[in-house]
C-alpha cells in the first residue's frame, strides 16, 4: 500500500470522529475518565506506552460521530487501523454490542491481563 492509499485509509476513520476539546480526537494524547477504573486506566496507558513505541498513530477515547461510541484506542499504522479495547467489567455481550457500533475497517484486539499487553504486538496488523 502506497503513501496516499495509507493517507485515505486513515482519513476514511478520522472522517467519522467527532471532534471536540474533551474527546480524545488529539492524536498522541493519552486520555482517562474519571469513572474509569485504576486497573482500566493502568492497563490503557500500558497499551498506549506500547504503542507509541511501536510506532503507532494512536487516539484515545476518541468518539464516533453516528454512534456515539468510543473505543478506548484506536492505532493507525501503514494503512490499517486497530481498536484496542480493555475489557475489565464488560461481558462479552457487551462487547459484542460495542463492537457493532465501530467501522468495519477497524480490527479489534481485546485486552483483559498484563499477559495480553505483553503480546499486544502479536495480535496488531
Amino acid at each position: 500500500m502506497n503513501k496516499l492509499q495509507q493517507e485515505n485509509k486513515k482519513r476514511e476513520v478520522l472522517n467519522k470522529l467527532r471532534y471536540t476539546s474533551l474527546s480524545g480526537t488529539k492524536e498522541g494524547s493519552f486520555y482517562a475518565y474519571a469513572s474509569e477504573s485504576e486497573s482500566h486506566m493502568d492497563k490503557k496507558y500500558a497499551v498506549w506506552k506500547k504503542l507509541k513505541k511501536l510506532g503507532y498513530k494512536i487516539w484515545c477515547e476518541p468518539i464516533f460521530e453516528k454512534t456515539n461510541s468510543r473505543p478506548d484506542i484506536l492505532a493507525f499504522r501503514d494503512g490499517y487501523w486497530n481498536n484496542i479495547e480493555i475489557l475489565e467489567s464488560e461481558t462479552t455481550q457487551e462487547l459484542k454490542e460495542k463492537l457493532e457500533k465501530y467501522p468495519v475497517e477497524l480490527h479489534t484486539v481485546v485486552i483483559k491481563t498484563k499477559k495480553d499487553i505483553d503480546n499486544l504486538e502479536d495480535d496488531l496488523i
